[in-house]
């Protein structure tokens, strides 16, 4: 993958990501606006905890458009701070952020009434988030181990078969549609195992990275921001209250600073 291209698919995405959140608010205007917005499903937790811990639906549909934003603002500064720059892994961070545009699509559920029905596009939704949970720990994976200057040839291929690879498994994976979890997401089957694959692949691409860095004498603030953006995803996917989503909003802030700022500090470098 040439650099013009890969800056093509950054700034497609940033495009992309900017009309979907744009659309994502108009639905959101007119469907307040006609008064066939509703969170009934799941009602504000009236049990005394603290404000900053009691569940609200309208925390998670802010988590939603704060994770499109995030989306939007990263795509930009893929594009702007490694325009020029030969970075296999930046690739591979693209394909993280496709996993958060797919995991995204649950804020369609409350926005198109879907809770209680059965539609291909409450399968689609369903699947969506099944290929945003296991694409978004491989590409982070894939952006370490893969990352190398001698894999660059393999680039486009890895990527495809990463891609097919999620999409397959997310299609055969059951979804029980009569279940909608409290962060608007499908309830579906090997939950628990599918968590633990991707905290077991989190950590397994914290540590490579960790023995890289340390192999090229790099300093760990990579190591340290990509733990932040790790650990701030699945808490974002996850927001059910206000506590949840600040802390999203400060892991990913200060990853996403110590991750790409040294990044590209090291790609500088080696330049």
């Amino acid at each position: 993958m040439t650099i013009k291209t890969r800056n093509r698919l950054n700034l497609s995405l940033f495009v992309f990501s900017l009309v979907f959140l744009a659309a994502n608010i108009i639905i959101f205007i007119f469907s307040l606006y006609n008064k066939s917005f509703s969170l009934d499903l799941f009602e504000t937790n009236p049990s005394g905890k603290a404000f900053l811990i009691q569940y609200n639906p309208i925390i998670v549909i802010a988590s939603l458009f704060f994770q499109i934003i995030y989306v939007c603002v990263t795509s930009f500064m893929l594009f702007r701070v490694f325009e020029k720059t030969q970075a296999t892994d930046i690739s591979y961070f693209f394909l993280f952020l496709i996993a958060l545009i797919a995991n995204s699509l649950r804020i369609w559920m409350p926005l198109f009434g879907m809770t209680n029905t059965y539609t291909e596009l409450l399968i689609f939704c369903g699947n969506s988030v099944i290929f945003s949970k296991l694409l978004m720990p491989l590409s982070l994976l894939f952006a370490v181990v893969m990352g190398n200057v001698d894999q660059r040839q393999d680039l486009e291929k890895n990527i495809f078969l990463l891609l097919i690879g999620c999409i397959f498994f997310a299609t055969i994976i059951p979804l029980n549609t009569a279940n909608i979890c409290i962060n608007y997401e499908v309830d579906y089957s090997y939950r628990t195992v599918i968590k633990i694959a991707a905290i077991l692949v989190s950590l397994a691409t914290l540590i490579a990275l960790f023995f890289n860095n340390k192999q090229r004498f790099y300093t760990q603030y990579t190591t340290i921001g990509l733990c932040l953006i790790i650990i701030g995803t699945f808490i974002l996917f996850n927001s059910t209250n206000l506590l949840k989503l600040i802390m999203a909003f400060v892991f990913l802030l200060f990853g996403n600073i110590f991750y790409l700022k040294e990044l590209h500090k090291q790609y500088l470098w080696n330049d």
